[in-house]
């Protein structure tokens, strides 16, 4: 299955990118894949008795629309394993320290994934990357993997995005959806 994985922290300004990106992703492909944010909607719990998540898992919230899951994966770290192993193509949606200017979007595909999370892009990425590692050491590694980022003006102690990075929502939203179009 295709897997939109969102991370951040909401708590931190622009670190909540990936979640605010998750909700604009999810309500575009409730909506018809191509079709204007606002459907109506949320990510619901991970049932604790699923037998293909980790006991672990059981806090993160996620929703499946027309074949696509979509997970919240806030700031949890070896929990998302049974997530990444599970997905059939990966969409990772993040905030990121460059390249580019605040406010920038940024789409990385195939090898240029590892080759600019190495450049230590994004406050996850060490946990993405060793999230991946451990996916590929075990054999169930997703085929497909992007990240569709916007650039962080401020990862500070705050509730709100910063007003670059909120303009640039519904643009990496497009591009985000324009990834899962193409896998679908």
């Amino acid at each position: 299955m295709t897997v939109v994985l969102g991370v951040g922290n909401p708590i931190m300004g622009d670190d909540a990118t990936g979640l605010a990106l998750l909700a604009r992703v999810r309500a575009r492909w409730a909506a018809g894949a191509d079709a204007p944010a606002g459907a109506a909607g949320g990510l619901i719990p991970l049932s604790s008795d699923r037998r293909d998540a980790a006991p672990a898992a059981a806090a993160l919230a996620e929703e499946e629309i027309r074949g696509v899951r979509f997970v919240d994966g806030g700031t949890a770290g070896m929990e998302l394993l049974p997530v990444i192993q599970g997905a059939r193509d990966l969409l990772l949606l993040d905030s990121l320290a460059g390249p580019g200017a605040p406010g920038e979007v940024v789409r990385l595909t195939g090898d240029q994934v590892p080759r600019l999370l190495r450049q230590k892009l994004s406050p996850h990425q060490v946990g993405l990357l060793d999230l991946l590692s451990a996916a590929r050491l075990l054999g169930r590694e997703p085929g497909r993997v992007a990240v569709v980022g916007v650039v962080a003006a401020s990862p500070e102690l705050d509730l709100e995005l910063s007003a670059e990075v909120a303009a640039a929502l519904e643009p990496a939203a497009a591009v985000a959806t324009g990834v899962l179009s193409s896998w679908t």
